[in-house]
Order: C-alpha cells, then structure tokens, then sequence
C-alpha cells in the first residue's frame, strides 16, 4: 500500500461516523479532482447531511463516473471490494457507487459544503426527494415515503417546489408528491 495522503491523519481523529464519511469524500473529491471526476454523495448519506443527522446510514453512496479511476484510487488506500462495497476496516468506511451520472437539472442542482477544508458534493434536497419518492411509488418503500415527507417537512423554506413538480410530473410520480404534500398541509391546519 501506498502512502496514505496526509489528511488521512486527521480522518482518524474523528470518531463522529456522519463526519467521517463526509470529511472521507472530501479526502477523495480532492484526489479526484485531477481526475475530472466529481463524486456526489446521495441516498443515505445526503438523507442523513440533509437530516442533520436525525437519519443514520452506515455508508457512503456516491454517483460518479470513472468506476475503475475511484477503484484504483480506493484500493491504493487499502480499500477491499466486497459485493458492491468498498470497505476499508482501519477507517470502518464503506463506500458504494450505485450509478454514475445524474441528470443534468440534478447537476445543476448539487450543495456543495466544505468540511475542515475539503468540499463535498451533495445531491440536492430536491432531488433527493425526488429520488425517495420514486422509490415509494415504484417499490412500494414506505421509509422513503416517510423520509421523503420528513424532508418536505424540515426543507420546506428551502425547496424549490415549482423545480419538484416539474421533474415529478415528468417521472410520473406527481401523484404520490400531491398525497404527501396535503398529508403535511392537513397536519398543519
């Protein structure tokens, strides 16, 4: 194994696991950088940043191309590939790449939060909420349906709805989006 980048020293200081694995994908965003890849954290992970941590996950989701690139990059720093994970048990880091590319709204759409001096990117609260209620609609997942609520619930200041019912209505999911939003309308009349 190579020599592990400096900022691996101060990863092992962290013992908080939500910023550990945000202050991890930095460390790679930065490696990767020259690259042109740019990691963006989503499901779990971003459910749990855009949570504050009322959410919990284990590991790290990111969508990124250059598979083989992150891979080779990961292993170097003593990663294993399990399934579909990459572990690393010194760091107790797990990291996932379910996709490589988002849509371009998605892009466009992305937080980008600096944490101790490294950025991270973040699918955007709205996307996420896209993405969770596809995941009720489509397979029935009542979690999503309730962190998809939650997320309407605690963002509600912040989210574009006009960006959430155009991109909806063209996944066909404007249905389950209309049921959720009177359930949290009616909660709060």
């Amino acid at each position: 194994m190579k020599k592990l980048p400096d900022e691996f020293k101060k990863l092992k200081r962290i013992k908080e696991p939500f910023k550990k694995r945000l202050y991890f994908t930095g460390i790679l965003t930065k490696y990767l950088k020259k690259e042109d890849i740019k990691p963006i954290i989503v499901g779990g992970n971003a459910v749990e940043f855009y949570t504050m941590g009322y959410y919990s996950t284990a590991d790290i989701d990111i969508i990124a191309d250059g598979y083989e690139i992150i891979g080779k990059v990961l292993e170097t720093w003593g990663f294993k590939k399990e399934g579909r994970h990459w572990y690393n048990e010194e760091f107790e880091i797990a990291i996932e790449i379910p996709a490589s590319t988002l849509d371009e709204d998605a892009y466009d759409n992305v937080t980008e939060v600096e944490i101790d001096n490294v950025n991270v990117f973040i699918i955007g609260v709205e996307d996420l909420i896209i993405d969770r209620l596809n995941a009720y609609k489509w397979w029935k997942s009542l979690g999503d349906r309730e962190w998809a609520k939650r997320l309407l619930k605690l963002k509600k200041n912040e989210i574009r709805f006009d960006y959430i019912e155009k991109k909806c209505k063209k996944q066909e999911i404007f249905d389950v989006f209309v049921e959720i939003k009177k359930e949290i309308e009616d909660e709060n009349s």
